[in-house]
Parts: C-alpha cells; sequence; structure tokens
C-alpha cells in the first residue's frame, strides 16, 4: 500500500488529499520524515510532536502534520499484517482523520486537522476500531485494561454494541493475549448519571450507560458541549435545538444543571 492509496481507501476529502500529497512529494518532507518515526510510540509522540511543530513550521491547516501522521499509519500498515490483523480493521481504525477533518469542519466551516494530539494512540497500535466502538490498550493501576471509545459516527444500538464488544474480546485474545479478559473501562460524558433524566430509558445512550458499574463521576467536565453541540464557547442561550438531545441538555443548562461525565466498568 503506499500513501494515496491509503487516503482513498479511508475516504480522506479530496482537498486535504491533494494537499498532503503535495508535501509529501517535497524536499522538505523528506528532509523531516526521519524525526517522524517517535510519533509511533507513546512514550515519545508528545516530544515528536512539539519538535515537528518546530520543523514543519507555518502549517494553518496542519497539513503537514497530518502527512506526517498519515505516513506514520502507512509505516504501521506492515506490523498489523505481521500480527494477522485484517486490513478493514486497519482501514476503519486509520479513518479516524477523515473524520476528525470533518468534525473541525463542521465546527469552523474549513477543513483542517485539528487532532494530533489523539491520533498517535492509532498510528502506534495501541488504538483499534472494532465495528461501533474504539478500543485502546491502557494500563490501570499497574494492571492490563481497555479502555472504550465512542467515535462520533457509532451507532449505539444494542445489537451494534455487543457485536462490536464479542468482536473485540475475540480480537484481544487472539492478537493481544496480555489483554484478554481482562477490565473493560470507558470515560465519557455519555456516562454522565444526569443523562438519565433528560432520555427516555429505551434511549440507545441509556442502554449503553447500563453496560457500566459507574465508578465515578466528574460534574465539571465539559467535553459533552463539543460532541453535542459542536462548540465549546457558544453561550447556552445561544446552543443550537436541532435535535432532541441538544434541545433537552440546553434547557437543563439554562436551569442551572450540569452534565459532566462519568468513568464506569464494563459489567
Amino acid at each position: 500500500m503506499d500513501l494515496i492509496t491509503l487516503c482513498r481507501k479511508i475516504d480522506l476529502q479530496e482537498e486535504m488529499q491533494d494537499k498532503v500529497m503535495a508535501y509529501y512529494r517535497t524536499d522538505d518532507f523528506s528532509r523531516i520524515h526521519p524525526a517522524i518515526s517517535g510519533l509511533r510510540d507513546m512514550e515519545t509522540e508528545a516530544r515528536t510532536r512539539e519538535e515537528l511543530v518546530r520543523l514543519l513550521g507555518d502549517d494553518p491547516q496542519k497539513v503537514k502534520m497530518l502527512a506526517c501522521m498519515l505516513v506514520c499509519a502507512l509505516e504501521l500498515y506492515p506490523w498489523y499484517q505481521e500480527k494477522g490483523i485484517g486490513e478493514n480493521i486497519f482501514l476503519d481504525t486509520m479513518r479516524c482523520f477523515t473524520r476528525f477533518i470533518e468534525e473541525c469542519r463542521q465546527k469552523t466551516g474549513q477543513y483542517a486537522f485539528d487532532r494530533e494530539w489523539w491520533t498517535a494512540r492509532q498510528v502506534s497500535g495501541v488504538l483499534f476500531r472494532i465495528g461501533e466502538l474504539e478500543y485502546e490498550m491502557v494500563t490501570v493501576d499497574s494492571a492490563p485494561a481497555v479502555s472504550i471509545h465512542i467515535p462520533s459516527d457509532a451507532a449505539l444500538t444494542g445489537p451494534k454494541c455487543d457485536l462490536s464488544l464479542e468482536n473485540a474480546r475475540k480480537f484481544f485474545a487472539g492478537h493481544f493475549p496480555r489483554y484478554d479478559g481482562r477490565d473493560y473501562i470507558c470515560d465519557s460524558w455519555l456516562l454522565a448519571p444526569e443523562l438519565g433524566r433528560l432520555l427516555l430509558p429505551d434511549s440507545n445512550i441509556i442502554g449503553f450507560q447500563r453496560r457500566f458499574r459507574l465508578l465515578k463521576v466528574d460534574m465539571m467536565d465539559t467535553e459533552y458541549m463539543e460532541w453535542v453541540f459542536k462548540t465549546r464557547n457558544t453561550p447556552v442561550a445561544e446552543l443550537p435545538e436541532d435535535t432532541s438531545l441538544q434541545r433537552n441538555i440546553k434547557q437543563h443548562l439554562l436551569d442551572g444543571g450540569k452534565i459532566g461525565a462519568g468513568y464506569g466498568i464494563l459489567i
């Protein structure tokens, strides 16, 4: 697989694809290429990103950083093959780039890559998309665990979540036995107990919550603002009301309520 094939297979937006390929073919990329390998190690990725920001210079849409990340993804592909992990999981995992760029467009009106602080997980081979959900290999209290993440395009229906979780268990048992039978955890606004007051008992979100034993609640967390309203700074009175979830949460906030986030373990 080459870079243009990867871009096409993950349906990268044409505008960003063209800019990535144009930068990839420059002498400048050839110069910094040796420096990007640190992105594929969670121990070094933060320092590597900091150094790359300096080396890449002006990068308003972060196309250069995107190119570096995509090349890391491409260089990870042989490792997937060696592990016997199917190309479908590789591509589903790397479509995070396309999804993040679209989310940025929805928030700002233009394509840009603003999630480089997160995608080291994908290009270092510690996070995988399996069906509707993403699964990250982590350590909790010195023990291996699997952290569940919910992509913005996930359909949280009962059957689809069941299938994802079933396939994830098979995946880790087969490819990463150290994580077989370990705890599955989730830290998300979707586990916020306050949502139980705002949504119907048969809603997909409430059904998803019931899968977890809640261990901790952070009422100060405002992560939900970005995912529900596509904003962080809009005054509450001006928040959109396009969906029932938006309307219910907005009214709850106007009434002085909070949403927060929950941390739980899969039952």
